[in-house]
């Protein structure tokens, strides 16, 4: 198990999705820092916890949903990809432990990005007046809590992308998802149904844009969801489907 996932590791640290992870975690924080300049004074403080939130919903709205998709479905799709899926079938592991090497390896992958536009904001946070002197450890750690809160509810959703890209054997469905994902959750957002929607629910748990429908019972059952019934019918299919690199 540990060579599937040194050898998951060794194709993803290949991967030109590398630059996609950077702009995915900088170009928020870039967006938020040049909003906050624009309204800078030395008259007044930065306010951290409005600094830290506006990239936080930028990611949970917009980002995340999309650039994961994205991630996730190369990561399941490559070999399809490359026709190199019955190289990696051959060998003496089952396929159950090559699924379960994937999703050790997005972990990391979509920690990464988090935590990078985490640390970038908190550095571009100390160019603005007044900052070491606003920044609290009790502000720190209630916003790490939620960008690694939203962290965990991204990660439920992967194997919905997982299963679009091994169905359709192509990393590009995936994408269209994220895609879909984005639009789709902005519209339900204006609902009452928005924590029996996965994306919407995942926004509004991490965020709490709609705090007159915020249900965590809801919500997380919703996630439940999400998280285990594609990942059940992703064992059942990748275990019994006629896979090949064609």
């Amino acid at each position: 198990m540990v060579d599937l996932i040194a050898c998951e590791w060794m194709k993803w640290k290949r991967s030109r999705m590398l630059w996609l992870m950077l702009l995915g975690a900088v170009l928020p924080a870039l967006l938020v820092f040049l909003v906050e300049l624009n309204g800078a004074s030395d008259s007044k403080s930065l306010d951290w916890v409005n600094y830290f939130e506006t990239n936080l919903q930028i990611m949970a709205m917009l980002m995340c949903p999309a650039l994961f998709s994205l991630l996730i479905g190369y990561l399941f799709a490559r070999e399809f990809q490359e026709r190199t899926v019955n190289n990696m079938l051959t060998g003496p592991h089952s396929r159950l432990r090559v699924l379960t090497a994937k999703f050790i390896i997005a972990f990391p992958v979509l920690l990464a990005v988090m935590l990078l536009t985490f640390l970038l904001m908190l550095g571009t946070g100390f160019f603005f007046h007044g900052a070491g002197d606003t920044l609290t450890m009790s502000i720190l750690g209630k916003e790490a809590g939620k960008y690694a809160l939203l962290l965990m509810l991204q990660y439920a959703l992967t194997p919905i992308s997982a299963a679009v890209a091994l169905l359709w054997r192509s990393y590009i469905p995936a994408m269209g998802l994220g895609i879909f994902a984005v639009i789709s959750e902005l519209t339900i957002m204006q609902s009452k149904y928005i924590m029996y929607y996965p994306w919407s629910a995942t926004l509004n748990l991490a965020t709490n844009m709609s705090p007159g429908h915020n249900s965590a019972s809801i919500g997380y059952s919703t996630m439940a969801l999400a998280f285990v019934v594609p990942l059940v019918f992703i064992a059942f299919y990748f275990r019994r489907a006629d896979v090949h690199s064609g």
